[in-house]
């Protein structure tokens, strides 16, 4: 069919995305928060698609991501992530995985470190600050929401690797102690240029 021929015809919305329907998006039962994975092979990311992120992390008040590749296996990453400022973010690096962040709403900071945790660069994103930053493979870094939420898409390598997918900074608080890691987001943040 020509494209005059498509002319007037209501064609399909192949790339049509929704986080409540199954047959386009389905449920990551191993994500440690709410994660979901399209089944499309063509995705659009409309406003709609970020109400409905925005309205669940909102409302269950945990993080949500939609992974826009069908699984941990894929062989590139992209994600629309919802995150809260009230969680904590340990810095970490990507053995062999660079990683970029795209602002979509709020304002994060991105911190890169060295290997002794010494602080290597720090950006804010969004607003009128800037939107996409790129972190190389192999260098410690972590975000951390400004705003009360911020919504970013997010790009990396795979396969997804579990645990092994990341190194954790061992000079940055470990997550047990709530007290400590804010302690911490708090004096990363307040050092923000």
């Amino acid at each position: 069919m020509t494209s005059k021929q498509n002319q007037g015809v209501q064609m399909p919305a192949h790339s049509k995305v929704s986080i409540h329907s199954s047959e386009s998006a389905r449920r990551d039962p191993l994500a440690k928060s709410i994660g979901y994975f399209s089944q499309n092979q063509l995705v659009k990311i409309d406003a709609a698609l970020i109400d409905e992120i925005r309205d669940m992390a909102l409302e269950t008040r945990e993080n949500v991501r939609l992974s826009l590749h069908n699984g941990p296996d894929a062989a590139f990453h992209e994600m629309i992530i919802f995150q809260h400022r009230d969680k904590y973010y340990r810095p970490k690096k990507h053995v062999g995985k660079a990683k970029s962040f795209h602002m979509i709403e709020g304002e994060m900071a991105v911190f890169a470190f060295d290997e002794t945790g010494n602080v290597l660069d720090a950006c804010k994103l969004g607003g009128n600050s800037g939107f996409l930053y790129r972190v190389e493979a192999n260098v410690f870094h972590t975000d951390i929401p400004l705003t009360d939420y911020v919504i970013h898409h997010e790009s990396t390598l795979g396969p997804f690797l579990g645990e092994d997918d990341r190194v954790y900074g061992p000079w940055s608080p470990d997550g047990t102690s709530k007290e400590d890691y804010l302690a911490y987001r708090d004096q990363l943040v307040a050092s923000l240029p």
